[in-house]
This record gives structure tokens, sequence and C-alpha cells, in this order.
């Protein structure tokens, strides 16, 4: 099979399953917040912003070695398998030791239990980080698939049945020890490959050498999603930082929809081009197009429609959410394209100055955040935002610099995106706005149904080139047509 087919391949089975995965994650998401209520996501959002940022560090960092174009060896696999486990040892004391400051600094004493509940599953993501990594490399998607959509089956059935026999809070600790655990066994028994005790000091230098930058650059991503928790606990209280956890769940889930498939794919499919005397920056091109010709509409629509959303989904009680919910939408467009940059410098190897620049942009909102927190949420989500689109220019010109591809070239394969969803969300805003009074999922279903229609009028009529490269991937994809030979250096 030709590189093309398995990347189109691949996306195909990861749309697959990520979409099923997170359509069970909304539906278990919605029933928990309506047995659970706010305080108890904004406590354990407070807990877990820090067991999330050490499971981060474990989960795709020094395994995506793995995954560039050097070619692998036994000793190269126990290397990178040995210093997880020894990083997610760290980790985990490091949270047992942390959780009673922690529950202090919050003055919330369940944050401490809550912590210790959670931390074990750093160590089990850590030990599992290297038979994913094979599975990536060598293109087996179909199984991550199927891993995913097992895990969020088991995590919510455990959940649901948790929070009916009264658990509170502690159904969402099961929902992430079960779903956890079944990724663990699924793992594992799809790959023949066994630690052993052969290391070599060349492996491990090589490794740590890359290995601190995306350490780095890792902990730079979740810090600037878990920092708002953090302040806003601290400053604003539980309920505050509940809204802002369930508005952030909401964009977190639909950026994960759209860029998780092209991004678990595209990493491999980037390093496999140039270990073939390809040129990655063709297939870059390509996926950049799709991902801005499909996520940009996306958020601009999620952005307009946010109160019926979150209305539909969760309640009428997180109708305060919504304003936030809209704000993170921008951030959302601003995430899906940035993770395809990062994911072309991770294959390529050249993470270093993404690192730095990611903590610019975490330190500069973080600022933002604490400066603005007396003015209440919207402002400070407003801030966080500009935050992040204020520095936005800077990784373009990075990307141009690894890529050989010109920064405004880059930027220009979003502006006729950006252009034509703002016309959409305006249509779209006339014609749910009258609407006051309607069901709600009325207003979502025929402010959806225009959304769409009216950007696929649009799109055809100016970007007719995206419409028949979007086609092309679908149609290779289901096994029909051919796909672009990316590893012979031709543009697809």
């Amino acid at each position: 099979m030709s590189l093309g087919r398995r990347f189109s391949s691949g996306v195909a089975w990861m749309s697959v399953g990520v979409w099923v995965e997170q359509t069970f994650n909304f539906i278990i998401i919605a029933i928990l917040a309506r047995l659970l209520g706010a305080e108890a996501f904004g406590l354990l959002a407070m807990a877990a912003a820090f067991v999330l940022f050490s499971e981060f560090l474990v989960r795709e960092s020094i395994s995506d070695i793995l995954l560039t174009r050097d070619e692998l060896s036994p000793t190269r696999l126990n290397s990178v398998f040995w210093l997880l486990a020894l990083l997610g040892t760290v980790l985990m004391a490091l949270l047992f030791l942390a959780a009673g400051p922690l529950a202090g600094f919050y003055s919330e004493d369940l944050v401490q239990n809550l912590l210790v509940g959670l931390s074990p599953t750093v160590m089990m993501i850590a030990l599992t980080a290297v038979p994913v990594a094979i599975l990536r490399r060598q293109m087996e998607f179909r199984v991550l698939a199927l891993r995913a959509i097992v895990g969020a089956v088991i995590g919510g059935i455990v959940g649901i049945g948790m929070a009916l026999s009264g658990y509170g809070v502690w159904a969402l600790v099961g929902q992430r020890l079960a779903v956890t655990t079944t990724n663990i066994v699924m793992a594992w028994g799809a790959v023949s490959w066994r630690p052993g005790f052969s290391v070599s000091r060349k492996h491990i230098r090589e490794i740590l050498h890359f290995g601190h930058r995306i350490l780095g650059l890792r902990a730079a991503e979740l810090a600037a999603v878990q920092a708002p928790v953090v302040i806003i606990g601290a400053l604003m209280g539980p309920v505050q930082a509940g809204f802002y956890a369930i508005a952030w769940r909401v964009v977190e889930i639909a950026s994960f929809l759209l860029i998780t498939p092209l991004r678990m794919v595209a990493q491999p499919a980037f390093a496999a081009v140039t270990r073939e005397g390809g040129k990655a920056a063709y297939l870059l091109k390509d996926v950049m197009q799709l991902i801005g010709f499909v996520a940009i509409p996306a958020f601009a629509g999620l952005a307009v429609l946010s109160e019926p959303v979150l209305i539909l989904l969760f309640g009428q009680k997180w109708t305060p959410a919504a304003p936030t919910l809209s704000l993170l939408s921008v951030f959302g467009m601003y995430r899906c394209i940035e993770k395809i940059h990062q994911t072309f410098c991770l294959a390529a190897g050249r993470v270093g100055r993404l690192a730095i620049l990611s903590w610019a942009e975490v330190c500069l909102a973080t600022l933002a955040i604490i400066v603005t927190a007396p003015y209440g949420l919207t402002v400070v989500m407003a801030a966080f935002v500009a935050a992040f689109l204020i520095l936005w220019p800077i990784r373009y010109g990075n990307l141009a610099g690894i890529s050989g591809l010109s920064a405004s070239m880059l930027a220009r394969l979003h502006f006729a995106p950006l252009l034509l969803s703002a016309i959409m969300a305006g249509i779209v805003q006339g014609v749910v706005w009258p609407l006051a009074g309607w069901p709600q999922v009325g207003v979502l279903l025929l402010g959806t149904l225009t959304g769409i229609l009216a950007y696929l009028l649009l799109a055809r009529l100016v970007l007719p080139d995206r419409l028949r490269l979007l086609m092309s991937m679908i149609r290779t994809g289901a096994g029909h047509g051919e796909a672009a030979d990316y590893s012979k250096g031709i543009e697809g």
C-alpha cells in the first residue's frame, strides 16, 4: 500500500475511533454533569489539573522519538521504556507529596484525596507509551481506534454506575481509572515487543537530548489550558472553575474530534515521507489546507451556538458558561492549526524553539488571567485567548524555517476559510436570533443546518480546490480512488 493510501486509510480509521469515542464521552459527560453538578466538576478540575499535566508528560513525550525518521532497534525501544518508567515513578511520587499543600492552596480538603486517587494513571500511561508509539509508527490505526472506543464505553459504565450509587465526585475518578486500565490492556495485547534490560548509553543520550525539549513543549501545552483552572479556582472559586472546565471540555472534545485523526496519522507519515526520500512539505500543505477548511467554520458555528449547545447537553444551569465557550471557540481554531505546526516539528525532531515559544505564551496568558480576574470570567477568557493570538505569527515563522515553505504562504492558507466562516456565522446568527422561546434542540439543529449549507455553498464558489481535496481524502480512505504519492515528492 502506498504511503498516500496508508495516510488516508489511517485518517479514516482514526476518524471512526475518535468520533465514536467522543460521542460516548459526550453522552457520558452530559449524564454526569446532570447527576453531579458544577461543584463536583470544579473540584475534579482543580485536582486533575496537576494529574493531567503529569500524564501529558509521559503520554506523547519521550516516546515520540520512536516516530522520527530514525530506525528502531530493541535497545532503542528498551531505553525509551525504562526512561518513561523512571519519569512516571518520579511524577507519581511528586503528586503524592504535593497533594496536601495543593489542598491547602485551594482551601478544599477533598482535593488531596482526589489527587492521590488519580495519580496512579500517570504510571499506567508511562508504561503504555512505547506500545502506542509502535502502533502509530506501523500505522496500525485500526487497533488504536478500537482501543479508544472500548475504553470510553467501559469508563462510561463505571462512571455512571458510581454516580448513580452515590459516590459523587469519585464517580469521575472511577471513570478515569477504568478508561486507562482498558487502554493499557488493549495496547500491550496488540504488539509483540516486550521490554528487556539491554539499554544503550548512546540511545539514552539521544533520547534525553530530544526528551528535555519535548517535555518542555508538552509541559507548556498542558499548562496553557490548565493554568486557568488553577487561577480561577484559587481567585474565583470552584463554581467559576466549573464553568470554565465544562466550556473547555466542549472545546477540547470538538478539537479532539477534528484534529486527532490528522495529527495522529500525520506525524508518522511526515517522518515516513522523509525516510523514503520524499517532500514532507507537500503533505504538510495538504494537511494545513484540510484542517483550516474544516476546523475554522466548525468553531465559528460553536461560538454562535454556544448557549443552545450547553443547555441541550448539560442543562439550563450551565447557561452562564456560554460567553466562556464562545471565546474559547476562537482558541479552538488556534489549537487545531497549531497542532499541525507542532506535529511537523516533532516529526522533524526540531522542537526546541517551539517549546520556548509555547512557554512564552503560557507566561503571557497567565499574566493576562491574573490581571483580569477581578473583572469576571468573560473578561478573563478574552484576555487568555488574546495572549495566544498575539504570538501566533512567530509560530508561522518557526514552521517556515523547518518546512522550507514561506510563512506568508502558510498563513494565507487560512485567510479564505476565516472570511467564509465569518460570513457563515453572521448568517447563522441572523437565523437563530428571532427564535427566542423555541426549544433549544430546534435552535441548535436549525442553526447547524444553516451553517453547514451556507459554508458549503460559499466554499463551492470560493474554495472548490479544498472541497476536491477533502473528497479525495474521503474516497481514498474508504478504499476508492488514488492517493497522492508523497513518498515520491508528488504534491497532492
